[in-house]
């Protein structure tokens, strides 16, 4: 395996609006094709027969049933190899750096990362197809905590369960593409492609430039290198969902190479899709779900003492008074030594974790919020498994 990539092309393309503009009209062929023939063959039938499937998977080396759906069989072996380039060092010491930080990683994305991404409508509306973030905003957090523990707890090694968790997502995406023009009209002519490379890459930029950015808000110690390994991580899961050229899954062009080159694409991102409250109320709508939802994790009696206003208080600090305004969050007028402490606190957390062994506060990070999720939802959660694709054939 070649541990360096192929040299990208000019790094000037993500200033350049007529690129993201192809990005913009590609989509995923391959699991579209997959999702089609499955339809033709067998109908929402044979969707069926892939979900139950799915809901056994958990690693990329484990036999499929001999009676699975031929389509689906193609799609799994032909999308099990991460790509030749990935550097399995780097991805180690982007583990390292996001086990370390967990709790303020979590806290940055949902208090910057989520609420920034909801300023864009090509993403709210898709996102709001199922309903499930409006209704069921505790479900997303866990569908959201479980991806990040897949690909980051050494999601790319033994059973690969970053590898699987990028299959179910592109199964779950070419079902939203399937019935998106039917539950949102139009939805095409005002935004084009759904769920396309742009829109792909700046979710993505969620889980990891922002977080990044999060970070160094909150003066959390980050070198450069760790910030890059961190983004590295989530650069070859990137690559491993499909943000490639069609029929070349090596190709790293279509993914910023680097932080400054993600940062660059995501301010042309913002400056090309975000909108104000007034062009985008579910944005405003989702938000007010995000902070709900945080405010009710935090146990009532401390929220009668007043700290229920510390989600809006991290949401102050994380994210610009325009990134704040476009999702309809005011500012925090009052509790001002509570923010002196809160602000504080991620800072001091970090430094009890580097008086322990470093294999202690990794293990402890990623036991925390597994069994958290298995608390909450049982197990793995089923909003990354695509038998939520044949409640979406529904809809159309």
């Amino acid at each position: 395996m070649s541990l360096n990539a192929p040299a990208p092309p000019d790094p000037a393309r993500w200033s350049d609006s007529a690129f993201l503009d192809r990005l913009r009209a590609d989509g995923d062929a391959a699991a579209d094709a997959t999702l089609r023939e499955l339809l033709e063959e067998g109908g929402e039938a044979e969707v069926d027969a892939v979900s139950q499937i799915f809901r056994l998977m958990s690693a990329n080396h484990q036999p499929l049933p001999a009676d699975a759906p031929a389509p689906f069989v193609a799609f799994v072996n032909g999308t099990c190899e991460p790509p030749s380039w990935m550097d399995p060092a780097r991805i180690e010491r982007g583990e390292a750096v996001y086990l370390r930080h967990a709790f303020t990683i979590s806290l940055v994305l949902l208090a910057k990362s989520l609420p920034e991404g909801y300023s864009a409508p090509t993403l709210t509306h898709i996102l709001q197809i199922s309903g499930n973030l409006e209704h069921h905003p505790y479900s997303r957090l866990m569908g959201v905590l479980q991806m990040i523990v897949n690909v980051c707890n050494h999601g790319f090694q033994g059973g690969c369960r970053a590898i699987v968790t990028a299959q179910k997502l592109r199964l779950l995406h070419a079902g939203v593409r399937h019935v998106a023009d039917k539950v949102v009209p139009g939805y095409r002519e005002r935004f084009g492609f759904p769920v396309n490379h742009e829109d792909m890459l700046a979710t993505i930029m969620g889980f990891s430039w922002l977080v990044i950015e999060g970070l160094q808000r909150l003066k959390v110690d980050l070198t450069d290198e760790e910030a890059e390994d961190l983004y590295y991580l989530w650069r070859v899961f990137a690559q491993q969902m499909g943000i490639h050229p069609a029929g070349a899954p090596d190709d790293p062009t279509y993914v910023p190479e680097s932080l400054a080159a993600a940062k660059t694409f995501y301010k042309l991102y913002g400056e090309r899709h975000f909108t104000g409250p007034e062009e985008n109320p579910e944005g405003v709508i989702l938000t007010r779900h995000n902070l709900t939802m945080m405010q009710e994790l935090i146990p009532r009696p401390l929220r009668w003492l007043g700290l229920g206003a510390l989600p809006a208080i991290y949401m102050e600090a994380l994210m610009t008074p325009e990134a704040r305004a476009r999702v309809g969050v005011p500012p925090v007028r009052h509790h001002h030594l509570m923010k002196a402490i809160f602000l504080w606190l991620p800072r001091v957390f970090q430094s009890l974790e580097d008086k322990v062994s470093p294999h202690a506060a990794e293990h402890f990070g990623a036991v925390v919020f597994q069994r958290m999720i298995d608390r909450n939802r049982g197990g793995e959660v089923t909003f990354l498994i695509p038998d939520s694709v044949s409640e979406m054939l529904e809809l159309a």
